[in-house]
């Protein structure tokens, strides 16, 4: 396979107790469908402080997507089909490419390091956000039960903006 970004060769490397694709001219790496849930579930080593402490820069521009990297990228695997690039986690600033067609993923030089220490990151607050937000959370859903119950006939779309709109009233 040659690399959708520059072009270089395609190698195959163990990562994180998997095998993934790196290239050898920009650094950038390919995943198959799947493998970047299985890295980030896997934790063989974790990342230094100093590492964590970068992505500080990346949340601060959270919602953006780097406009200076050319997104027309084709797909190492489907011939011809192009790359849709999104936001991952939706706010993490982290921008990567995934093929409509084989769901692979292209990730360019470090954005899987930044992807696994954001992972890292809300896995260890973790806890304590369920400490903060669990009551709401749980008075939300205690409420979106009472709506289902007194709603009956509402169509689906109603249901969830009631839901959404009580939801958003606690924040």
């Amino acid at each position: 396979m040659t690399c959708p970004r520059c072009g270089g060769g395609l190698r195959t490397i163990d990562y994180e107790g998997g095998k993934i694709e790196t290239c050898t001219g920009c650094g950038g790496e390919w995943l198959d469908g799947g493998e970047l849930g299985q890295i980030v579930r896997t934790v063989e080593e974790t990342f230094p402080r100093e590492m964590r402490d970068s992505l500080d820069a990346i949340n601060k521009n959270m919602f953006s997507i780097d406009d200076e990297v050319e997104n027309e990228v084709s797909c190492p695997k489907c011939p011809g089909v192009e790359l849709n690039r999104f936001n991952y986690a939706c706010s993490s600033g982290i921008a990567i490419d995934r093929c409509p067609e084989c769901s692979g993923i292209w990730l360019d030089k470090d954005e899987l390091e930044k992807v696994q220490i954001l992972v890292e990151e809300w896995q260890a607050k973790l806890e304590e956000d369920l400490e903060t937000y669990g009551p709401l959370v749980e008075k939300v859903r205690q409420e979106a039960e009472q709506l289902d119950r007194e709603s009956g006939n509402i169509s689906r779309s109603a249901y969830v903006n009631a839901v959404l709109r009580r939801l958003v009233d606690y924040f």
